[in-house]
């Protein structure tokens, strides 16, 4: 079984942070109809996880627009697309536009696939305030899923568990802004059950941690421009992933890409 990643995608308005034009949004919808040719007629994964942050915020209807262009590109892929939603499109556009625009009931689901289980997570970040977590009644419903035999795969937008963030472009001085802050409880949710990886964006860059024999990666945006230059040009990032029946093979590609073979 195969699939693949793209996250932090930012359609939208081009701005800069700390001087620099981090993100290279002007080639994102052009990299993005690049990434579903390339599933289309290469990899043809068994699905598709667009992993939030689709958009760079502006307002609702710059938002609005620019989602459902994303979304658009998106359905041309010859296969199941599952959304997750990341901070940028919380700032403005409702949950109820997000539910419908993925014709969703609800923001977290699962499904199985041979012997694994899929979860993917709402990791909710409320505006203005600046917490980050996962509600308690998702909590619960994750206790009923993670209890299978199943091998276990979840995806969220921001971080599960805290992660060192030193030397990090965004957030080296604002780790609080990367991971959950009920990260505990989750924790207490799945220990002990079957949960092999779990994968998360948001903080643009590759890094992987292992805790209590689950691998925590998170994955590259595939706007970030990693050079020194005010300007460089995008990574061109998104992620690949085979999984066999005792090992998972993770590939990153773009700049500053890596490849983690993982016992599982």
């Amino acid at each position: 079984m195969k699939f693949a990643i793209i996250n932090d995608i930012h359609i939208g308005d081009y701005r800069p942070h700390k001087g620099i034009y981090r993100k290279a949004t002007p080639h994102a919808e052009k990299l993005l109809k690049s990434f579903v040719q390339k599933m289309n007629k290469s990899f043809k994964p068994d699905f598709v996880v667009q992993g939030g942050d689709m958009i760079e915020d502006t307002n609702l209807a710059v938002d609005k627009k620019n989602y459902k262009k994303g979304l658009v590109m998106l359905s041309k892929l010859k296969c199941p697309v599952y959304h997750l939603v990341g901070n940028h499109e919380l700032k403005y556009l409702p949950i109820k536009f997000l539910k419908n625009a993925f014709g969703y009931k609800k923001l977290h689901f699962s499904f199985d696939n041979k012997n694994f289980r899929f979860i993917f997570l709402f990791t909710k970040r409320s505006y203005p305030s600046k917490e980050i977590k996962l509600d308690s009644s998702q909590l619960k419903w994750l206790k009923k899923k993670v209890n299978t035999n199943k091998k276990i795969v979840i995806f969220s937008h921001y971080s599960l568990v805290p992660v060192d963030t030193r030397g990090n472009f965004w957030f080296s001085e604002r780790p609080d802004r990367t991971f959950i802050k009920n990260y505990r409880q989750f924790l207490d949710a799945i220990a002990g059950k079957n949960v092999k990886l779990v994968f998360n964006g948001h903080l643009h860059w590759n890094k992987k941690k292992v805790l209590n024999g689950t691998h925590y990666i998170t994955v590259q945006s595939l706007v970030e421009n990693t050079s020194d230059k005010v300007e460089g040009p995008p990574a061109n990032a998104f992620t690949l992933v085979n999984l066999e029946d005792n090992f998972a093979f993770v590939k990153v590609l773009g700049k500053g890409g890596l490849n983690y073979k993982i016992k599982i």
